[in-house]
């Protein structure tokens, strides 16, 4: 009778913590998307549909190749390693790259966005030196009629995406613009 009732708070007290990491997650979530720094980001989209995963919407970010002559490098960048991206509002709606770190900068005036860099693709001329830079972000799952209006959309307007930034550059899709303008908004909870 001792044993189960070992058994019987061990559970309970599994569940609770298992409980209460579920809630943080949701919690941090719906915080990021609340309180986050807002910026947006334009992009092209390519439609893939997968079995198992349902529709989405692949995002081919503009900032994902950044041009060396486009910004300013600080550290050493190394392939398949997390890099930051300082961003700043560009001349429309979309915010455009400055900077590219190696390491989470201490502080910066804008606002910073954490991705991998997948591929420096080299040049005569070092000025035209590309970065591919990759984000967490590179799919918007949409249900079937959502994914098929943004197909239609995505051709005739400029298509971007708002994110949401927190304090160490991560990054979680806040909505969808067109033309400057919010179409959808994830939910927060």
């Amino acid at each position: 009778m001792k044993n189960l009732k070992f058994i019987i708070i061990g559970a309970l007290i599994a569940a609770a913590i298992q409980t209460g990491l579920l809630v943080k997650i949701i919690y941090d979530r719906g915080q990021q998307l609340a309180n986050g720094t807002e910026v947006h980001l334009q992009t092209g989209m390519v439609d893939p549909r997968d079995l198992f995963r349902g529709h989405y919407v692949r995002l081919n970010l503009s900032i994902g190749r950044i041009l060396k002559k486009d910004v300013k490098i600080v550290g050493d960048l190394k392939r398949r390693e997390a890099v930051y991206v300082s961003l700043k509002k560009g001349a429309e709606e979309f915010w455009v790259p400055v900077v590219i770190y190696s390491e989470l900068p201490e502080a910066s005036d804008n606002p910073v966005l954490k991705g991998k860099l997948t591929y420096i693709r080299n040049s005569k001329d070092p000025e035209k030196t590309t970065y591919q830079i990759s984000f967490p972000f590179d799919r918007y799952f949409a249900p079937k009629k959502r994914a098929k209006e943004l197909e239609k959309i995505r051709n005739d307007r400029k298509l971007g995406i708002i994110v949401a930034l927190n304090k160490k550059g991560e990054g979680l899709i806040k909505g969808i613009s067109v033309d400057g303008k919010s179409i959808y908004n994830e939910p927060i909870y």
